[in-house]
């Protein structure tokens, strides 16, 4: 916990708990790399030796700016959530949209065609694949029994699917002893979908940050965390000076900060001639690899960049990279996001571009490639100009130097080339004062929504990559926190409906009319109380053009002991009308929590997935339960 922690401070994850980094400014001789606008641009090592240098030189710039408040030495700290702000949205260039035609069942709601997502459910039309509850299932539709399951490791969390062709890829992350600590560990397993026999196996040490399958090659993303507890225990002392941090990160070897991993169980470290790494960076790291779907594995040779990524956004062509940097303690704090795009041969990975942008994205929806131009929505926080950071989080109180800035927003284009992102233009001051709540790139079109007290819905045109302009600002209460495009000139917005001060007050979905320069509100659907987890997890929202529905999870407490489950909203020209609710009340010995975690079209069926089991009711009329499978 302290190590995450510790690596965490330095990232661009933290800033909602930054109160317990503070910026010191010591007696030392060490000194930090000065704050380097578009930093983005990478270096390569020459050798081992001269890739340990290079670390430790970073490492201890970066460390000998922490200093550890009375807080953190009690370990309280422990305690404070760390990630960032995980409200999800969308954006894709081309989106995808699910209907009858795609062999009658829909599949994952992802933000590109032809570039699938994982997911806790996959199906091929006859089976659902899902893992819930520590356990994988495969249930036959035409029988709804369960044909085969695998119990997972208690321990293990994350897990996702990918499913091929004839295969079935299980994600999923564990913590693991090295020595006498645990680190954790991604964990991909190639199985056999009809028996879960497991017939390869990669592993590296990390997290998954994020995964893609296209043309049946698996893309991955795996951040890492070096393994230096001497260097932590001797932070965490309390007494350590800068010259005990920095003897502690000199006796460190390039095995301690590249991350290890094994194919089909023969070992392997990340390669010193393949790692690069910006100007500034901590020690942290992202390796960027691909693996075939249909296994066979015996090698792999990933990309490793020192960097805290923390954002994916894949097309079939590209992988795009996002970090977070910032420079805290500067007369005027700075932060951009840089980003990377890595293009894919022959199983390898490899850079082809970098570029930086303004602020932060919210998340990987806020990227989008069309027509040979990258567009990237990013939103610039206020800054309390006293050393702050960019959030103005401080382990302290006290009065800023000078006025702060004001937020704003802003949508930047690049070209794509063969090696580099140039850009080519940009719009600014969007929502002054607000923050990114919900992106959408349609072909030639942005949408980006911000929100303070009320939702500017912004329509950008982005036909011109030197000159987009804004076109449109529609302000309504409330906000959208996902868009989702349900036909010509369609956009469908869910989020949360709020008072003229901002607060919010229950669920809202809003079809808008984009067919002009500005949108317009057609129609509202409107739950009082409620919320959805569409509007933080993009996946749980289904979309079925053949009969113009949208599937809505939602929690609603506004009763004593609240409604669970899912909404069906039928899509007319210019409404949204409310015909079925359905819940897993029915499901007998099911799980406590009956939360409808997903929904999917099979036939003429609709199933939804819970804690509790899969249920299937007739797709159209009254949506009547048609069968059931506990778990």
């Amino acid at each position: 916990m302290k190590t995450r922690l510790l690596i965490a401070c330095a990232s661009a994850a933290t800033v909602a708990a930054a109160g317990a980094c503070t910026a010191q400014s010591p007696d030392t001789e060490i000194e930090s790399p000065p704050w380097i606008p578009v930093s983005a641009h990478l270096a390569a090592y020459e050798s081992c030796d001269d890739a340990l240098e290079g670390i430790q030189d970073a490492a201890v710039a970066a460390y000998s700016t922490w200093e550890f408040n009375d807080v953190a030495r009690g370990g309280e700290i422990e305690d404070l959530a760390v990630g960032a702000d995980e409200g999800m949205a969308s954006d894709s260039a081309e989106a995808p949209t699910q209907s009858a035609t795609d062999d009658a069942f829909s599949g994952t709601n992802n933000a590109v065609e032809g570039v699938d997502e994982p997911d806790i459910v996959k199906t091929d039309g006859t089976f659902v694949y899902s893992v819930v509850g520590y356990a994988l299932r495969v249930v036959d539709t035409r029988s709804t029994e369960v044909v085969a399951e695998l119990a997972l490791d208690d321990e293990s969390w994350d897990h996702q699917l990918f499913l091929g062709d004839d295969e079935l890829l299980l994600m999923s992350a564990l913590s693991n002893g090295k020595g006498d600590d645990y680190v954790s560990e991604f964990r991909l397993d190639r199985l056999d979908p009809a028996s879960l026999e497991v017939l390869d196996t990669f592993t590296m040490e990390g997290t998954m940050v994020d995964a893609r399958m296209v043309d049946g090659e698996v893309r991955l993303a795996v951040g890492s965390e070096p393994q230096i507890q001497p260097v932590w225990e001797s932070m965490w002392s309390g007494d350590a000076t800068d010259a005990d941090i920095e003897a502690a990160v000199r006796r460190t070897e390039i095995e301690d900060w590249l991350p290890e991993f094994s194919v089909n169980g023969e070992a392997h470290q990340a390669n010193c001639a393949d790692v690069a790494h910006p100007e500034r960076f901590t020690g942290s790291s992202v390796s960027v690899l691909a693996l075939p779907a249909d296994g066979d594995w015996t090698e792999a040779s990933p990309q490793t960049v020192m960097v805290d990524g923390e954002t994916v956004h894949g097309t079939p062509d590209s992988l795009y990279l996002a970090h977070y940097d910032y420079a805290w303690g500067q007369e005027e704090p700075e932060a951009e996001s840089e980003i990377y795009r890595f293009v894919f041969a022959d199983g390898e990975a490899r850079l082809a571009g970098e570029a930086a942008v303004p602020g932060s994205l919210l998340n990987q929806y806020s990227l989008s490639e069309y027509h040979g131009h990258l567009r990237v929505a990013t939103t610039e926080a206020a800054t309390g100009a006293d050393g702050c950071g960019p959030w103005n989080a401080c382990a302290w109180e006290s009065e800023p130097d000078m006025a702060a800035e004001p937020s704003q927003s802003t949508v930047t284009v690049f070209a794509v080339g063969d090696d580099s992102l140039t850009e080519t233009g940009s719009v600014t001051g969007l929502g002054v004062d607000e923050q990114i709540h919900a992106v959408r790139f349609i072909g030639d079109t942005g949408y980006v929504v911000t929100f303070r007290q009320t939702d500017p819905l912004y329509t950008i045109d982005l036909a011109d990559p030197e000159n987009p302009v804004v076109t449109g600002e529609l302000k309504i209460t409330g906000y959208s926190a996902y868009l989702h495009p349900v036909g010509e000139d369609r956009l469908l917005g869910v989020g949360q409906e709020a008072t003229a001060e901002g607060q919010t007050t229950g669920l809202q979905a809003s079809l808008f009319d984009t067919g002009t320069a500005e949108a317009t509100v057609l129609d509202q659907y409107y739950r009082d109380g409620a919320q959805s987890a569409v509007e933080w997890d993009p996946h749980a929202f289904l979309y079925w053009a053949d009969e113009a529905i949208a599937v809505l999870p939602v929690s609603d407490w506004s009763s004593y002991n609240g409604d669970i489950g899912v909404v069906v909203l039928s899509i007319g020209e210019d409404t949204l009308e409310e015909v079925a609710w359905i819940d897993h009340s029915a499901i007998e010995g099911g799980d406590y929590n009956q939360e409808v975690l997903r929904s999917l079209v099979i036939g003429d069926q609709l199933w939804t997935l819970s804690n509790s089991g899969l249920q299937a009711n007739e797709l159209g009329g009254d949506y009547a339960s048609a069968t059931s499978v506990a778990w």
